[in-house]
């Protein structure tokens, strides 16, 4: 399984950050091995940022069979370092631990998903706000890549990224149709 990573698909969080949006979808690839569970998160004293993100898995004709919501942890400092330089973000993106994803449920292209730190919700996405739909990530992206069934693709942020601290508690939601479908929970420490 490889975890592809789509970036910049909400207008909104690549404002935020003060970037543009690019042309046509752009990616980078976290290792398997950046995958963990849900437990707690190495705050790095706040220079992890949360980015909550729908997850979506690929069936056997690469079209989008499940979903989960997800975690894609980035070492701020050190993608502002790498990008300044014009250098790869592995070090920032592809660290232990850097993928969260919760339980698979099938997928529906109404599924939305949040995250809530401290119980006040900071980042809400759908879909529909995508700058480019699942379908056309999915079609850029296995134009070039060895894209394969099981691969999962984490399809991008909504603004509201921010710096974690210690003692924060997360908990991202995934739902389909307004139901509840999936969520874990993560301590910062």
């Amino acid at each position: 399984m490889d975890i592809w990573c789509a970036i910049r698909t909400y207008p909104k969080h690549a404002a935020e950050l003060g970037n543009q949006m690019p042309k046509e979808p752009a990616f980078f690839l976290k290792a398997t091995s950046c995958l963990a569970s849900p437990g707690t998160i190495d705050t790095c004293d706040g220079d992890v940022h949360h980015e909550v993100e729908l997850v979506l898995k690929f069936g056997e004709d690469l079209s989008p069979v499940e979903m989960a919501v997800g975690l894609d942890l980035t070492k701020r400092s050190i993608q502002d370092r790498l990008k300044s330089g014009g250098l790869p973000w592995a070090e920032a993106k592809a660290f232990r631990g850097s993928a969260i994803v919760s339980e698979w449920v099938a997928y529906d292209s109404s599924a939305s998903f949040s995250l809530m730190k401290n119980g006040k919700f900071v980042q809400q996405g759908s879909l529909q706000e995508m700058h480019w739909s699942p379908e056309e990530l999915i079609d850029r992206l296995s134009a070039w890549a060895p894209v394969k069934a099981g691969d999962i693709l984490f399809t991008g942020t909504p603004a509201g990224v921010g710096p974690l601290q210690n003692g924060d508690r997360l908990t991202a939601t995934l739902n389909r149709n307004e139901e509840h479908v999936a969520s874990f929970s993560i301590d910062c420490v």
